[in-house]
Formats: C-alpha cells, structure tokens, sequence
C-alpha cells in the first residue's frame, strides 16, 4: 500500500522520483499515510471511549486537511520565488526547521540594516516531521510580523524549503499550516509587502 501511496503523490505532483515522502505529501496537502492510519485509529478509539496512546490535545494539533473559503479569488494568488537568490526590504526574516533523534524546533530570525531586531524558537513535538517544522518556522515569522502592526513597509520571508514555499503557494492546499499562512499573509498584505522568496541552506547567509 505504501508503494502505491508514493506512485499515487508522484502522479498528483509530478516531481523528480528522489523526492521524499514527506516532500511529496507536503506540496500535494495530502497527510502522509502512516499518520493518517495512526490519526483514524485514534479518533476512532476516542470516540468510542476506548484506551488510546493519543491525547486529545496533541490530535487538535493532528494535520487534519482542511479547505477554506475565506480568501477572495482575486486575493488569492499568493507568489514565492525560487530562483535561490536572497532578497532584501526593510527587514529580511529567515526561517528554518529542523529535527534530530530527540528534537524536533522551528526558528525565525529579523534583521534590518544587518542588526538582529527579533529571535523567535519553539520546541515541536517529537512526532512532527521536519516538513511540518519549516512551515511552523514560516507561520511564525508572519505571525511575528502581524504582530508588529504597521511598523514597517516591506518584509522578506527567505526559507531554504523548496517544499514549504510550494505548498503556501498553492492555492488549492490542504495542509493546515499552509492554509493559515496563506490567510493571515492575505490579511497583512493590505497594509504591508510581504515576499517569500528560497534560498539555499548554509551557504554562508548571516540570517541562515
């Protein structure tokens, strides 16, 4: 089932066949299998009032796909740039996320005119991918800036996921994290420039 899954993601997203799993259900909005047996089973024990491992706080956070029709189609049309190269406004955030055996974290960092103005880490459950944790990284840094109110005229979000910044692009987009950042980028564009824009990981950019 596992090997028709992939070939199934391959045929939605039409990607190179080395990208991962992960990848492929994050641009297509589609949860990954094994999560979403996992998630079924969960719920399905909960409702019935059955013992599970789960707890009902952690499958609020679950990546459950959701649609919304909140945005205008007009507005709904939301640009990312991967051609690699860092750019600049008044202030340049830079997001990341990453995980280890034992971590799992998502980071933001703001400067304007090269000095750090804002540092934002949060710690992930274990059970979070490191897809889900670049896009945490993403939904903090507009977070952050949507709580600056209208202090500044332009913001760059530059991400080193290629995969992250697909997914917010696409309109169509399921994923929970996707969908929320594409509503509140929406929201903040009638006061602010907001760009996102790839660039590639630890190839020596101070925000990276």
């Amino acid at each position: 089932m596992y090997g028709r899954n992939i070939c199934f993601l391959i045929f939605i997203t039409k990607p190179y066949r080395i990208v991962s799993h992960e990848a492929l259900s994050t641009v297509a909005g589609i949860m990954p299998l094994g999560q979403a047996m996992h998630l079924y089973k969960d719920i399905r024990a909960i409702s019935r009032g059955q013992p599970t491992n789960a707890v009902r706080h952690e499958l609020k956070k679950t990546e459950i796909p959701i649609k919304t029709t909140e945005i205008h189609p007009k507005d709904n049309n939301l640009r990312v740039y991967l051609s690699g190269i860092e750019d600049r406004a008044n202030v340049s955030i830079y997001t990341d996320g990453s995980k280890t055996e034992n971590n799992v974290g998502a980071s933001m960092v703001a400067v304007q005119n090269s000095t750090e103005i804002h540092i934002e880490t949060q710690r992930l459950n274990i059970t979070r991918t490191v897809s889900q944790a670049e896009l945490c990284g993403i939904i903090t840094a507009v977070d952050s800036i949507q709580s600056q109110g209208q202090k500044t005229s332009s913001y760059t979000i530059n991400v080193d996921s290629k995969a992250a910044l697909i997914a917010i692009a696409n309109k169509h987009t399921t994923h929970p994290l996707a969908v929320a950042t594409r509503l509140n980028t929406t929201e903040l564009r009638n006061s602010t420039s907001i760009t996102f824009h790839w660039v590639e990981g630890h190839v020596g950019l101070k925000g990276n």
